[in-house]
This record gives structure tokens, C-alpha cells and sequence, in this order.
């Protein structure tokens, strides 16, 4: 019954969400320019650049391989160097607010954890590209207004997250340190924070995956990265360097998941032992004897190296611009985002509510509406997508042998699979700004191709983690359905789906947050929302209602965050349901 609940409340919120956006079928049929527009740009993917398109710029000094080449090395750098800050920020944020860390608990400490963890809500609540205008607007734009731009963010979530596994992991060896008289700190450290460790390392390289898809992003807003190239070879019509720009942001990002797949999976399950130990073997023959791997080691210290390198090779932190301007245009912004009623009244905030009333009766509460419903019809058309497709793409379901149960004529399954993590992976490597971007050439301004973009991108993770929730759910059910001759479609829907239902949900809700968090800042591309009222503002330099806005958009995706915990600890508390034996 609450299944059926949960099924009408997602459809009817569809419905109401393309309604309140004016999301009509028909705007899906490109025009005739946009279908034109749409056969150059794909065929432009078969033939991309190797030099530049237009010929005055092939005889300059420095050639397009070097200009691709500082593009990346730009885009990777500045994700580098923000996630070296964004992870020290982490580790800080996750200890303070992590309840593991206090042996025992008092009204001053709780209060503090407590304030830390909304500190790192809030630092996460806005979005990158909004903390980038916010620097670009306060200090100008300098390497240091992009990496901090990506370190805030980033770095309240890794506070988040890293306190959560802290307080999730196993404590019993905490508490016999504890037990046996030794201090909260070394329970701590020994008990605690070294046993959550792997997951904390695994984490950590996923949000670096994440910000090298955000760094490109920054590009929009003037910092050169790779989307400023995409971005400047779209205004030109030079189709075939956008798809050079895309392929090798693509095979970057790839290559990144893979690798940080590979580490995670090396942390996550371990290395075996070289020999087995003998009994009275002593502590340095064991540790002598402990698995090792030279890939583990060579990628730690590439990294090191390489984030060092991110550091130290940039000789203009500040973009040349003296510490006295920087204090004065900082000066210039603190004043200038103090909302000017309040400003005309020497200082007077008892203007600010009428200034906000005004605001928000003038087009502000209808874009706050718009976004939180173009994130949810985004998402919730993204898992229908995922969960359709997991079926094909679980490989429990499409191998020869199915949940262990000999079958043959799977070709064409195996095929199907590939294709589907394919373009998942395609998918999600893609940023979400980037293909809105695209797709608002061939669909027009609409709004379809925001909830497109976010569809795509959060479709394509939906359908990697649905795929892995089935392949790891043992069920001797569905193995019972497909030895009596059932079809691998019916073992999904009978047993599988039913028994996995509150985690592919639980997956739902965690994405629903990052497209609330997105759906703030696609609307710069110029169609209705809080990011096109962000970007007329920033335009016109109106900062006070430009920090209003972007702190609406925070707002919005902390009850989102806040509704997304309740759901989920009412889906744990009433909605579990045993393993299928």
C-alpha cells in the first residue's frame, strides 16, 4: 500500500511539475532550424577538430592542440587543488560533527557539532557555479576565485559525508579501547576513524570525479576552463572543436572513474596476503607477509605529486590584481549586497521585509516554484529511465547463467547491457550545464531541455546504482522462478524489485537533492527559474538581490535536504523487509 502511495504521489507530482512549467509534448519536435542545427552538430561528431575551424586562427603563435591541451590542464588543475582544500576542510568538519569524536557529550558540544553540521549544509546548499559568481563578483576572476569556488562546496559535503560514516561504523573496538582504560582519543583514531578509513578514501575520489565535471562547468561563468572553450566554440558555430572539447572531457572524466573505481575497489576489499602466516609468527615476519599494491602506491604518490604540482606552478593566485584592490572590491560587494532600501535608510533592516515582500511578489516566488518543480520532474522522469533499464543492464539478469541458473540465447541481452551502461556511464560523465547547453540549440528555449539535461545525467547514475543494488541482492526466489521456467523479467518484477524497492528509492531521493541544487542554476541558460533572476542580476549589477536569490536557491535545497532525510528514515523505520532467503 505504501508502494502504491509513493507511486501515485511521484505521478501526480510529474503531472503538476509539467504543468507549472509549461512542459508541453509538443516542444519536444525540434523546429526545422533545430533539427538542422541538430544534424550539423551530430554529424560534426564524426569528423572533430584536430586544428582550428576558422583559417585567420591557424597561422597564430600557438596551435589548438596547445590551446586544448591548457584547457584540460586548467580544468584538472583547479580540481585538484580545490579538492586538496575541500578534503582538509572534510576532515575537520566530519571529526567536529561526527558524534564518534566526543567520548562523552555536553550541552557546549553538542552545540558545536551541531553548528557544524549546518555550517557544512549550508557551504553545500550553493552550488559551484553560484559561489563562482559570487567570487568573480567580490575579487574578480583569479585561479583563487575558482578553486575556492569548487573547495566550499565540496568541501561541506566531504564534511557531511565523512561524519556520517564515522558515526555509521562499527564502535565495539572503540568502546573496548574505551573499556580497558584507554583515551577517547586513541578509541577514536584506533577504534574508529582507521576502520572507516576505506570508505572515507572511496569517497573522497568519487567527489574528485565530480569535480572535474564541475571545473569544466566554471567555464560558463569566464574562468578558462574546458567549457569556456566549449562555450566560445558554440557562439562561433564551430561544431566540430565543440566535439574535440567534449571528447576529451569525456575521456578524462572516464579515466578518472576508472581509476578511482579501481582504488576504491582495491580499499574496499583489500589486498591478500602474500604467504599465510604461521602460528608464533612474529608482529614483523606478519607485516612483512601483509598484501601490497604497487598500483595503490604509484597512484598515491601521482597524486601527490600532481596536486603539489597544481599548487606551485601557478604564479598569479590573485590574476595580477594588487592586495589593495582586492580589499577594495571586496569592500565595493560587502556594501553593495546590503538590499538598498536598507542601504537608502542608513542602515535601517526594518525595510528588508518590505524589500523582500516586493521581491518576492515580483517574480521570485514563481521561480522558486519553477525550480523545485523543474528538479523534480527531472528526477523523477530519470528514475522511470533507470528503472526500466536496470532490468537489462543488472548483469545478474543478462549473463548465461542468471542468479545461477543455466540459460542460453542471451546474446542480444549481453548486447542490450553493454549499450545501456555505455550510455549510463556517457551520461553521467557528462555535466549537466554542458549538455543543457547543447540541447538548447536544437529544442529552442524551452524547458524541456533543462529536465532533459538533468534526466540524462542523473538517469545514467540511477541506472549504475539500481544495476548494482540488484547484482548484489541474493534471492533464492528469483532462482527458484527462472529453474521452473520462468523469464528473467518475471524473476525481476516478483522477487528482485520488491525486496530491493526502499534502496532504489533511498537512491532516488539522494539524487532528487543534487537536482534541486542544479535546477538553481540551469535557469542562466534563459529559461525561467532562480538562476535566470541570479544572471539578470549579476548583469546589471544588482548584488543585493543576486545574494537574495542565490540564498533562495540554498534555502530550497536545504528543506529538500531536510524532506529527503525524513522520507528516507520513514522508509527505514516502516518500509524494511527481509532478504529473500
Amino acid at each position: 500500500m505504501r508502494r502504491r502511495w509513493f507511486f501515485l504521489a511521484a505521478f501526480s507530482l510529474f503531472l503538476l511539475g509539467l504543468w507549472v512549467l509549461g512542459a508541453r509534448l509538443g516542444d519536444l519536435i525540434p523546429s526545422e532550424s533545430g533539427r538542422k542545427a541538430a544534424a550539423e552538430f551530430l554529424g560534426a561528431a564524426l569528423h572533430p577538430a584536430m586544428d582550428f575551424e576558422n583559417p585567420e586562427m591557424q597561422d597564430r603563435e600557438h596551435s589548438f592542440i596547445e590551446k586544448l591541451g591548457r584547457a584540460l590542464w586548467l580544468t584538472l588543475r583547479y580540481a585538484l587543488a580545490a579538492m586538496s582544500l575541500a578534503l582538509l576542510m572534510g576532515m575537520v568538519g566530519g571529526v567536529l560533527g561526527s558524534r564518534a569524536w566526543w567520548s562523552r557529550s555536553t550541552v557546549f558540544l553538542e552545540s558545536l557539532r551541531v553548528g557544524v553540521r549546518l555550517l557544512a549544509t549550508a557551504l553545500r546548499s550553493v552550488h559551484e557555479v553560484m559561489w563562482a559568481l559570487l567570487f568573480l563578483s567580490a575579487i574578480g576572476t583569479s585561479p583563487l576565485a575558482a578553486v575556492c569556488a569548487l573547495a566550499l562546496p565540496y568541501g561541506g559535503t566531504l564534511a557531511k559525508v565523512f561524519s556520517e560514516l564515522l558515526d555509521e561504523g562499527e564502535s565495539s573496538a572503540a568502546e573496548v579501547i574505551r573499556v580497558t582504560g584507554g583515551s577517547g582519543f586513541a578509541a577514536f583514531l584506533a577504534g574508529g576513524f582507521t576502520r572507516a578509513l576505506p570508505d572515507l578514501a572511496t569517497y573522497a575520489l568519487y567527489r574528485l570525479e565530480c569535480a572535474i565535471r564541475s571545473s569544466a562547468v566554471l567555464g560558463f561563468v569566464g574562468i578558462p576552463t574546458l567549457g569556456y572553450e566549449i562555450k566560445t566554440a558554440y557562439e562561433d558555430g564551430h561544431y566540430r572543436e565543440i566535439w574535440t572539447y567534449l571528447y576529451v572531457l569525456l575521456i578524462g572524466v572516464v579515466f578518472f572513474e576508472w581509476w578511482g573505481a579501481r582504488v576504491r575497489s582495491l580499499l574496499t576489499r583489500g589486498v591478500a596476503a602474500r604467504e599465510l602466516g604461521e602460528e608464533g609468527s612474529s608482529l614483523k615476519a606478519l607485516w612483512r607477509a601483509r598484501g601490497r599494491s604497487w598500483f595503490l602506491r604509484v597512484s598515491l604518490l601521482l597524486l601527490l605529486l600532481t596536486v603539489s604540482g597544481a599548487w606551485l606552478v601557478e604564479d598569479q593566485w590573485g590574476a595580477g590584481v594588487s592586495w589593495e584592490q582586492r580589499m577594495k572590491n571586496l569592500d565595493r560587494f560587502t556594501g553593495e549586497i546590503v538590499p538598498h532600501p536598507v542601504r537608502e535608510a542608513g542602515g535601517d533592516w526594518g525595510e528588508f521585509s518590505g524589500w523582500l515582500a516586493a521581491k518576492m511578489a515580483d517574480g521570485g516566488a514563481e521561480a522558486l516554484w519553477r525550480t523545485f518543480h523543474l528538479g523534480t520532474v527531472a528526477i523523477l522522469l530519470a528514475g522511470v529511465v533507470a528503472l526500466v533499464g536496470v532490468r537489462f543492464a543488472a548483469r545478474s539478469l543478462v549473463s548465461s547463467h542468471p542468479r545461477g541458473v543455466r540459460e542460453g540465447g542471451v546474446f542480444w541481452q549481453k548486447s542490450w547491457a553493454l549499450a545501456l551502461r555505455a550510455g549510463a556511464m556517457l551520461g553521467r560523465a557528462m555535466p549537466e550545464y554542458i549538455l543543457a547547453f547543447l540541447l538548447l540549440r536544437i529544442f529552442g528555449p524551452t524547458v524541456w531541455a533543462l529536465i532533459l539535461a538533468l534526466a540524462i545525467h542523473n538517469g545514467g547514475i540511477l541506472l549504475r546504482l539500481g544495476a548494482e543494488v540488484i547484482d548484489n541482492t541474493p534471492s533464492r526466489a528469483s532462482s527458484v522462478i527462472l529453474a521452473q521456467g520462468g523469464t528473467r523479467t518475471s524473476a525481476f518484477l516478483l522477487t528482485l524489485l520488491p525486496f530491493s524497492f526502499n534502496r532504489l528509492v533511498l537512491f532516488l531521493f539522494y539524487r532528487w537533492e543534487s537536482c534541486i541544487r542544479e535546477a538553481t542554476v540551469l535557469g542562466m541558460l534563459g529559461v525561467a527559474s532562480l538562476g535566470f533572476l541570479i544572471s539578470d542580476a549579476k548583469v546589471a549589477f544588482y548584488y543585493d538581490e543576486m545574494l537574495l536569490w542565490v540564498a533562495l536557491g540554498a534555502f530550497l535545497v536545504f528543506l529538500g535536504d531536510i524532506s529527503s532525510d525524513l522520507v528516507r528514515a520513514k522508509l527505514r523505520e516502516n518500509g524494511s523487509v527481509k532478504r529473500p532467503s
